[in-house]
This record gives C-alpha cells, sequence and structure tokens, in this order.
C-alpha cells in the first residue's frame, strides 16, 4: 500500500484561489475542511443542496478544478486514490479526503456493513476547524 502523500497547505491555499470555484464549491470545500468528517447527507443537510447533482459529484468537481493548480501533488495524490480503492479507481475527490475507518479497521461505507453513507474524512493539513493550532 502507497502512503499518503501530504498536501502543502500553502500551495493548496494558493489553488484554492485559483481554481476558479464557483461559491457553491468554495462553500463545500471550506465546509469539509473545518467539519473534518462527513457523508453525502450531512453535507447535503449542513450546506442545504439540492439532492441532484449529488454533493460528492459537486465536491469531486471542485476538486478537479483544484488539481489542475496542482498538477505533481494531484498525481500523486491520485496514484494513492487507486491503492486505496477496492477497485483500483482513482477519485479525485481523494486530493481533499479520504474514506473513514472505524476502530476494527473497516472501510465507514456501506459495503463494509459499518455505515449507512460512505464517509469521508478530510486530510489532516487541510482540517481547520480547531482554528490555529
Amino acid at each position: 500500500m502507497i502512503k499518503r502523500p501530504r498536501l502543502d497547505v500553502e500551495a493548496f491555499e494558493l489553488a484554492l484561489e485559483n481554481a476558479g470555484l464557483d461559491p457553491s464549491e468554495l462553500e463545500i470545500i471550506e465546509h469539509i475542511r473545518y467539519i473534518g468528517i462527513f457523508d453525502e447527507l450531512s453535507l447535503r443537510k449542513s450546506l442545504a443542496l439540492p439532492t441532484k447533482p449529488p454533493a460528492l459529484y459537486r465536491l469531486n468537481k471542485a476538486c478537479e478544478k483544484i488539481a489542475v493548480q496542482l498538477p505533481e501533488q494531484a498525481q500523486q495524490m491520485l496514484k494513492w486514490s487507486v491503492s486505496q480503492s477496492p477497485d483500483q479507481i482513482s477519485w479525485t475527490g481523494n486530493l481533499v479526503c479520504s474514506i473513514g475507518f472505524n476502530a476494527d479497521g473497516e472501510r465507514l461505507e456501506p459495503e463494509s456493513g459499518t455505515v449507512l453513507y460512505h464517509t469521508f474524512v478530510v486530510h489532516k493539513e487541510l482540517f481547520n476547524g480547531l482554528g490555529d493550532t
């Protein structure tokens, strides 16, 4: 298994500014960075998003725009993403978050019988819910 590449937070912040995100996309990114853990339903409810398109689709689209600004880091992260997927498929949303795991090391996803919705955790270096620490 490949170790997750760490994002350079300053480079990420610059990419966030230059990615051309629409206000809804920026709100999603900032919300998950603050809250730290989320799923489709909690994200949709917290931000009062419509059901279509799904919140995770919106997150993915925002990450695609950010990835353009961070080509080398994004390439490394997508390679890692493939290694994390049971189906060996990358997901651009892994640029900012990844599937969570429970105390038994099981993925937090319906397929594992652990939760109703795929549950994601924002990467530690991007989490800002505690303010400056």
